[in-house]
């Protein structure tokens, strides 16, 4: 069997995706793609979210695609982007730095890392996903999968041991850095792990601490002259830190609250405080590890089963979140008839993300944690105190914000710059603009929702352009001053000039913007021809297909699975 093998025609499927695993990637594909029309099915081993704090910063691009999905608000009100960082070397403060006090942009709305625990992270989602009308299928575990004639039919044990068999048009894989379907496509999870970098975790309260003050998360970190590392977050609106500890390579260290304890008291000089009311503990080994393929036909992988990081950096989460919003409107553009092709570009773009982040995250870790005498004593006597210079901690947050994070090189990216500073693969900035009436509005409120976005520059570039032929997935906006009348799409101001200095681009030219957020392409006075054939790879299902407005095809009703 094989797992690339071409078939004619479509299957008849239960759903259009399966989604293996709940965490923050599974939710964030799930509500990206349920917004779009299509019929998910998400099961999760798991009886419930679990209440772990894990990956607890949101990179400023992955707030970006939070507000696209309809949570930023809802992790806004729960997370807090404001931090003191207190950092101690032998028992000694040598800095403390106040961090996330960057202010918005007009082409930046979200400038500070967001710490929010990725328990919460995870509620919000779900209720975005309840409110969509879909929901976690928890207890279902996934026991094997097989590809034939395009599509996968799964078997999975259901909550009450029952087996429960579905057929899906694509299944992917978010289950984690264990993950079976990974294990069952027979993929390479290539790398190392580190036997000499082991850390226990957990999430307590520390009596007489507090982890917000002022309206500030106050986190501190300990560094010892050999090598060892304490660490403690605080974690917004929960009244608990998140507590890291290396542990020497030699000590088998379990983790307990009096593990934990043992190396408080040896580690930060607090002998007085007792930590209490653990609600998770763990250990783990630093893995660096990625696989080189992220699809195998209708199969494809997401998040931590693809690639795992060490912690430094804040990376994770942030990437499996990315990858979902990436993978989702290509999986419902398929669906709608495009050739599967286009999930090609989901590797092509994805994959050298994660080589990045992995790169990133290990240089970090490897800094930080040097046990080289001189490396120790530059960390500890100079970098560490020279953290404390805003200008400094603001250039760290931008390198590992995720905001510079394209795709110019990949398939996707068509057309050169046409004189604008913006160049097909980018991230869209954002600006400030103004509509007919006089109402502020950013660029973001019209680039939200699952739609492609052709931005104009002025009356010149629709000179060509039959806007009514335009696919109905594409909505064109003019940025005009003043504004014409004749358009017949929508037409805003550019207030402040705020999209001329993001965007530089001259009079005439058009921004075709991806669903993900990202530019396809410029062009000079296009047609929309020429629009249409850039939406992505040429559609390849027949006429006979009943599609639903919001995307996919309809669906039968699951076989075996409760609604």
């Amino acid at each position: 069997m094989s797992l690339d093998s071409p078939s004619a025609g479509r299957p008849e499927t239960d759903v259009d995706v399966m989604i293996v695993g709940a965490g923050p990637t599974g939710l964030a594909l799930a509500v990206d793609l349920v917004r779009r029309g299509v019929e998910v099915a998400l099961i999760e081993e798991a009886p419930a979210l679990p209440r772990e704090s894990r990956g607890k910063g949101l990179q400023p691009r992955t707030m970006e695609v939070l507000e696209d999905l309809g949570v930023v608000d809802a992790i806004l009100a729960h997370g807090e982007a404001r931090q003191d960082i207190s950092l101690y070397c032998d028992g000694r403060r040598v800095a403390r730095l106040p961090a996330g006090l960057a202010r918005s942009r007009s082409d930046l709305p979200y400038p500070n890392i967001v710490m929010i625990p990725q328990w919460c992270t995870t509620a919000v989602l779900a209720d975005r996903l309840r409110e969509l009308g879909a929901v976690v299928r928890f207890g279902t575990r996934l026991e094997s999968f097989t590809v034939d004639n395009q599509a996968v039919r799964a078997v999975s044990t259901s909550p009450d041991g029952g087996r429960v068999e579905v057929t899906a048009r694509f299944l992917v894989g978010c289950d984690g850095g264990h993950s079976l379907v990974r294990r069952i496509l027979g993929l390479e999870f290539a790398g190392t792990s580190d036997e000499a970098r082991c850390y226990l975790l957990g999430d307590v309260t520390v009596p007489g601490w507090e982890p917000e003050v002022g309206g500030a998360v106050r986190s501190h970190a300990w560094f010892g002259v050999d090598g060892s590392f304490l660490g403690l977050a605080g974690l917004p609106g929960a009244a608990q830190w998140q507590i890291g500890a290396s542990v020497p390579v030699d000590d088998a260290v379990e983790p307990t609250l009096g593990s934990l304890q043992r190396l408080w008291d040896e580690r930060t000089g607090h002998h007085e405080v007792r930590l209490a009311a653990a609600t998770w503990l763990s250990n783990f080994r630093v893995n660096v590890r990625m696989v080189d393929t992220y699809r195998r036909g209708p199969v494809l992988l997401a998040g931590d089963a693809a690639h795992v990081h060490p912690p430094t950096g804040g990376q994770g989460m942030n990437t499996g979140i990315q990858d979902a919003y990436n993978l989702g409107w290509k999986l419902a553009a398929c669906l709608d008839g495009h050739d599967d092709a286009l999930l090609d570009s989901y590797q092509a773009e994805r994959l050298p993300v994660a080589r990045r982040a992995l790169k990133q995250s290990t240089d970090i870790l490897d800094v930080v944690t040097n046990r080289n005498p001189l490396v120790r004593f530059a960390v500890h006597r100079l970098l560490l105190p020279m953290l404390s210079r805003p200008a400094l901690n603001r250039l760290l947050t931008a390198r590992v914000s995720q905001i510079d994070i394209g795709y110019r090189d990949g398939p996707l990216a068509e057309g050169r710059s046409v004189g604008g500073r913006v160049r097909a693969g980018d991230r869209a900035p954002d600006a400030h603009l103004v509509d007919a009436t006089g109402r502020p509005l950013r660029l973001f409120d019209l680039l939200r929702g699952p739609h492609w976005t052709l931005l104009l520059v002025g009356e010149a570039a629709a000179q060509h352009l039959d806007v009514e032929v335009l696919p109905d997935d594409v909505h064109a906006v003019m940025i005009a001053d003043p504004q014409p009348t004749s358009f017949p799409g929508r037409v805003v101001g550019d207030r402040g000039r705020s999209f001329r200095r993001s965007y530089r681009a001259r009079p005439g030219t058009a921004v075709l913007i991806r669903p993900d957020g990202y530019v396809r392409r410029c062009m000079t006075a296009p047609r929309a021809d020429a629009v249409t054939a850039s939406l992505g790879v040429d559609r390849a299902a027949g006429p006979d297909e009943t599609r639903r407005p919001g995307g996919g095809r309809f669906r039968h009703t699951m076989r075996g699975v409760p609604r």
